[in-house]
């Protein structure tokens, strides 16, 4: 996950149903060729009564019409029915390679943070086996994030306070990490409030000897002040980050 959330792309993949596809251009094959067969039994027909009124010997039309239509019909057929199907993959490749971009209003407020803090991870005996760096890059109040690849946009009177920051992991296999663990906030100077994100990606999963980008946030009241991170372990000491939005 970038470290910016302005502008997030994705890309949408429509599902291609050829089988849809092929029965309406088999409806629509099918009803033109009855046309077309329509047409000449009638031509067929006018011909021959033409010639019982005009000629004692009759031309041999007739059985030119029996030995060109089958042919006739063939090509109609393949004709219409490559034109069909080019024109359903061409529509349907289209589709499949449009991007669509998703806008979000931008932040309405900064506050660079740039702190590291780091942690031991136990295992089920205590032991520490390894630790993980938090980086803190941003904090920022914003009427419009995306959920799930979905824009969320906050009610009136209402924000979103968004932090974002990268973990960095030494350890040669993949962590999950539950990061809400590691934050509360406190708001309007109520300490005994702390205050769990809501907003989040856990379990976080940090790739061996790699780092992750990720955020959590909290939904607040416009009116909220004096807002004051607490990072730390759920049952470790707190190291205060005083939040100046503006």
């Amino acid at each position: 996950m970038a470290a910016t959330y302005s502008k997030i792309i994705t890309i949408r993949i429509p599902r291609l149903n050829l089988v849809s596809t092929l029965h309406r251009s088999l409806d629509a094959i099918s009803d033109y060729l009855f046309s077309v067969l329509d047409s000449l039994k009638a031509f067929r027909r006018r011909v021959a009564s033409s010639q019982r009124t005009q000629f004692k010997n009759p031309l041999p039309s007739g059985n030119k019409i029996k030995k060109v239509l089958p042919l006739t019909i063939l090509v109609i057929a393949v004709s219409l029915t490559v034109v069909s199907l080019g024109r359903a993959f061409l529509k349907s490749n289209k589709s499949q390679s449009s991007i669509t971009r998703v806008s979000i209003a931008g932040a309405k407020a900064t506050n660079q943070l740039n702190r590291e803090f780091t942690f031991p991870l136990e295992d089920s005996k205590g032991n520490t086996f390894t630790t993980m760096k938090f980086t803190l890059e941003t904090a920022e109040l914003r009427d419009e994030i995306i959920v799930d690849g979905k824009r969320a946009i906050a009610i009136e009177g209402r924000t979103f306070l968004i932090l974002t920051f990268k973990i960095t992991s030494d350890f040669n296999k993949a962590l999950e990490i539950n990061t809400k663990n590691y934050f509360r906030l406190t708001k309007n100077g109520q300490e005994a409030d702390l205050l769990a994100a809501d907003i989040h990606n856990d379990p976080v999963v940090v790739q061996p000897t790699s780092t992750k980008y990720t955020r959590i946030g909290w939904p607040i009241n416009d009116t909220d002040a004096t807002l004051v991170l607490l990072v730390g372990d759920i049952e470790g000491e707190k190291t205060k980050v005083e939040l100046n939005l503006e």
